[in-house]
This record gives structure tokens, sequence and C-alpha cells, in this order.
């Protein structure tokens, strides 16, 4: 029988093999080798990123008093560990190492993608000062805001067993698999390999003098893209989605697929 690791690892060369066959905005193929880096990170990315939460539906039991779950009370004022609680900042320690290496890896790839596309070579790798750096401060805005949403999943369901009136085994049994979510692994997966793969892309296109960048996007593209294509501003400007938010590259949303094309 395959162990665990095995069959995880039959998983991300499948995860490869399909994405690959998915529309992506052309600049992310122009490089076979960079897009395929880019892919086999995801697809890494989604196995740490759901052993993760796998282990944490373990943890995530212990972050509440079931002592109390009887009582009518607010599940973000009641049994669930608050945000200034120890136990979150070490599940940001957890959730950084499990991350930061291939956070590294799809910045510094993105960046030398840009040398592929721009004919410029820097010598870009993920033993880049500056490309640790970008990775050490993405990696923690991305973990603070999985492990926000980690406790507001925790308060929800909490909450819902409350207005059940459920016990502590059913409970402790609906927040683990609301924990233990190979969907959201998926989903983050999916979208933050092209945020950090658009941030070395950027820091190439500054490092090398571009003055402005164009959104490029597929056709047929969802609403919050589709106005943004084409359009071109200063690179240290940000786009504006239709929904009001500022972006200095793609993603907009979840498993975005769009990229900048930089101008000299």
């Amino acid at each position: 029988m395959a162990t665990r690791a095995e069959l995880l690892k039959a998983r991300e060369e499948l995860h490869v093999a399909i994405h690959a066959s998915e529309e992506w905005q052309d600049g992310y193929k122009a490089s076979p080798d960079t897009f395929r880096r880019l892919l086999e990170l995801e697809a890494s990315l989604e196995t740490a990123v759901g052993e993760y939460l796998h282990e944490l539906s373990d943890r995530a039991v212990k972050y509440v008093d079931w002592s109390r779950l009887p009582e009518p009370i607010k599940a973000d004022a009641g049994p669930v560990a608050n945000n200034d609680d120890p136990v979150w900042n070490q599940e940001q320690v957890l959730l950084t190492a499990a991350t930061i290496e291939l956070i590294t890896e799809l910045i510094a790839t993105g960046a030398i993608a840009g040398e592929y596309l721009y004919g410029i070579h820097m010598g870009f790798s993920s033993l880049d000062d500056a490309i640790m750096q970008a990775a050490r401060l993405y990696t923690a805005q991305m973990v603070k805001g999985i492990t926000e949403t980690t406790r507001k999943l925790i308060r929800e369901s909490v909450a819902k067993s409350i207005a059940l009136g459920e016990d502590a085994q059913k409970a402790t049994a609906r927040l683990r698999t609301v924990i233990d979510n190979p969907v959201r692994a998926d989903l983050i997966a999916q979208t933050e390999p092209v945020n950090a793969y658009q941030t070395g892309l950027r820091h190439y296109a500054s490092a090398t003098g571009a003055k402005k960048k164009t959104w490029d996007g597929l056709r047929g593209a969802c609403q919050l893209c589709t106005p943004l294509i084409g359009k071109t501003i200063d690179i240290d400007e940000l786009f504006t989605t239709p929904n009001g938010a500022e972006l200095d590259h793609p993603a907009a949303h979840p498993r975005c697929r769009c990229s900048l094309v930089y101008i000299y």
C-alpha cells in the first residue's frame, strides 16, 4: 500500500498535468521551464497548506472550551481562543515554516521569468537578498490572512454547533471537518503562487528600469479583470478593480491567471 507521502507526491504530479493544460495569460507559458516550475511550486504549496490544515484540525479542538458549549454565548466572545492567545502566534510560526521556502522559490521564479521575457539578465535566484526579504514580507502577510480566516471558521463552526444544540462530540467532529478542508488548500494554492510569482516579476521590472505596466488578461476574463485588460499605468501606480480594490499586480481574485506586461 502506498504511503501518505507517496500519495501526496502522485497528487502533485497530477496537479501539474491538469493545470498545465488550463488557459493562462501568454506570459506565464513564454518560458516552459519557469511555467513548469510555477506549477510544481503551486502543487507543493497545496500539499504544504493541506498538511498544515490537516494537522491543525487536531490542534484546533483544543482551542475551544467545550465545557461552555451549552451556554447561549456569542462565538466571537465565547469559548474560542481569542486573537491575543499565544496559540495563534504559534500557528503562524508553524504555517510560516511550512510555506516560506516555497514562497521564496515562487518569487524567484517570477524574477527569473522576467529575464526570459525582457532579455535583461540580472542573475536572480532564491538566494538573492531582495528576493528573500520580499518572501519574508509576503509570507508574513499571507500567513496572517490565513490565520485570521481560520479563527473566523472556528468561531462560525462553534456558533453553528451552539445553534444546533450539538454536544461536544458532534461539535468537535464538525470543527475537524471545517478545518481539514482540501478545497481551502486548493484555493490558497491556486491564488498565492500567482501573487508571489507576480511579486518577483514586479521586482525584476523595477530593478531593470521598467516605466509602465499593462494589465494582460484572458479572453472571457471575469467581471473583475475584464475592465483592467489593456489598461496601462505608471509602474508605481495601482490598478483599481470594479469592486474598489487597489492592486499593484495580479492576482485580482482567487484562481486569477492574469499577468502584466512591463514597458521600458
